[in-house]
């Protein structure tokens, strides 16, 4: 076929006109070319796809807040803030925020309550998964919390350990992503796979690892992310994806056989709960696929985000022996044995303990990047700033939990700053700065339903550990892993901070520690 000459150059010219218009617009008619931030974010989600492959996008948004000041444009249609007047009117407010487009691809066969975009469906789920995770059904599930955090503390310790003897170093992060995850299974669907004690199914963490640094990616990159180039990219990611899928599966359909038995047991599991659960207003009910939706994103999210807030606790507690000898000493002195440690007045009552977990919570939160919200039906003005409709807005959890406006000291780790009293250096004032951008969980309608599972989890863990062991760091350059550092990365230099690696919920290595019964006194 025969083209005239001058098609070629015509064409090159045309695009390259539209080109140099669409960059002009970008940066200067778009709704948001105003705000600063990257300057390639401004063109592509490809910049924030990048950090959320590299598991480094809590930090470049951190670090982009000091560069740009409280309001950067972080995607070409995103702006994130970094004000507490800004978290409480787009996370809390009632109507005109929704959830982003975003996370569509993280759903696989029916949506689930993180996905869902908001509206009565949202809330109608809600009120249901209410009914699963009530106070009366946590105090239920706390026999079975338990029975797994005494299988954790048996295996701190060698056979071959003695009493006054250390162990072996163990690495947290992974022991408590098996402690985590077999007590979800078995919460959420009774079933008792033990990874605490067996190989055979401990793939599945390394799956769901590998399959969220995909989808961590995926919900940066917006329109690229449907272009179904991912399967070329993302090999391993979805080789994990599909061995967890068939995982989930298989569990699902052995949680609904007829002959399971968590459907007579005394205590029923949250998927029983949520079977026989009907929405309060509308009367309905949750379909099958809900079902399983709903229960698996409470293994995955569960499971990663408390296995990490352990982590974080001991890492930190590691580190400061000075803050590891008054919490062990606040539990010991509150009970007399390990076996009057349960939920209630008296472990509420171990203040220091609940700072310190409330510190790791803010310098390592599980979820560290930003939850983006899309605005609907008007405009909203956010700090001042006019935010047209069908753009997205968020505020970076990990970024303003390290704001010096609302922390002194924000990098060094001080339980002290969450107690009030004439022993503590932190006054109300400073103290309620804190609590008011507090957000590990997030805030309002959309905040995690499986927070009170989760810090149940993390208290009745961390309270029967600190009775019963005493426990160090490894010595040598195990002990030094989780740790930043030169060489770790992009702002990841500070040594006494634990690193955490952000695709969606957090990965993570370490701290490796040695344990051995308790020094009576």
């Amino acid at each position: 076929m025969y083209y005239p000459s001058y098609l070629f150059p015509l064409v090159s010219g045309v695009l390259g006109i539209t080109f140099l218009c669409w960059v002009i617009y970008t940066l200067y008619f778009h709704p948001l070319a105003k705000y600063p931030g990257p300057f390639l974010a401004k063109f592509t989600t490809l910049y924030a796809a990048y950090h959320g492959w590299k598991g480094d996008i809590h930090l470049d948004i951190w670090a982009c807040h000091q560069r740009y000041g409280d309001t950067i444009r972080y995607k070409p249609n995103s702006v994130i803030f970094n004000t507490v007047e800004a978290l409480h009117l787009i996370y809390r407010r009632p109507g005109g925020i929704v959830k982003s487009k975003v996370y569509e691809p993280m759903v696989h066969r029916a949506p689930n309550t993180f996905t869902i975009r908001g509206g009565k469906e949202h809330a109608k789920r809600r009120r249901i998964m209410a009914q699963g995770l009530s106070d009366k059904a946590l105090r239920e599930y706390e026999p079975r919390i338990i029975k797994h955090i005494d299988k954790f503390l048996q295996v701190m310790i060698d056979d071959s350990t003695t009493s006054d003897a250390w162990s072996e170093p163990k690495n947290m992060a992974q022991w408590c992503n098996y402690l985590s995850f077999d007590i979800m299974a078995d919460v959420v669907f009774g079933a008792k796979y033990n990874l605490l004690g067996e190989q055979r199914f401990r793939y599945v963490c390394d799956a769901i690892d590998a399959s969220n640094v995909r989808m961590g990616t995926l919900v940066q990159a917006g329109r690229w992310g449907s272009m179904k180039i991912e399967k070329y990219l993302f090999r391993k990611a979805i080789f994990g994806r599909n061995r967890f899928v068939r995982f989930v599966t298989k569990l699902v359909q052995m949680r609904l056989s007829p002959t399971s038995v968590n459907d007579a047991a005394d205590v029923p599991d949250v998927f029983h709960r949520l079977r026989d659960a009907k929405d309060p207003v509308t009367g309905a009910g949750f379909t099958l696929d809900e079902i399983a939706a709903e229960s698996t994103t409470l293994i995955v999210a569960g499971s990663d985000t408390t296995s990490t807030s352990i982590s974080a606790v001991l890492f930190y507690l590691a580190h400061h022996q000075d803050v590891y000898e008054k919490v062990t000493a606040e539990v010991r002195g509150k009970f007399s044995s390990v076996d009057e440690i349960r939920s209630g007045s008296a472990l509420a009552s171990c203040q220091f303990l609940q700072a310190c977990v409330n510190e790791a919570f803010r310098m390592s939160p599980a979820v560290g990047s930003c939850l983006f919200r899309e605005v609907v039906n008007n405009p909203i003005t956010i700090d001042g700033q006019t935010i047209p409709t069908g753009y997205d807005v968020g505020v970076g959890i990990y970024s303003i939990h390290h704001s010096p406006k609302y922390f002194e000291t924000p990098f060094d780790f001080d339980p002290n700053r969450w107690l009030e009293g004439t022993e503590q250096k932190d006054t109300k004032e400073s103290l309620d700065r804190g609590l008011a951008v507090m957000n590990p969980f997030s805030l309002g309608t959309r905040s995690c339903l499986g927070k009170g599972l989760a810090t149940v989890e993390i208290h009745l863990m961390l309270a029967f550990l600190f009775y019963t062991y005493d426990f160090q760091l490894a010595d040598g350059a195990l002990g030094r892993i989780g740790e930043g550092g030169p060489g770790e990365g992009m702002h990841r230099h500070r040594a006494h901070e634990y690193q955490l690696h952000d695709h969606i919920t957090s990965q993570k290595e370490g701290p490796y520690l040695q344990f051995k019964i308790r020094e009576q006194d």
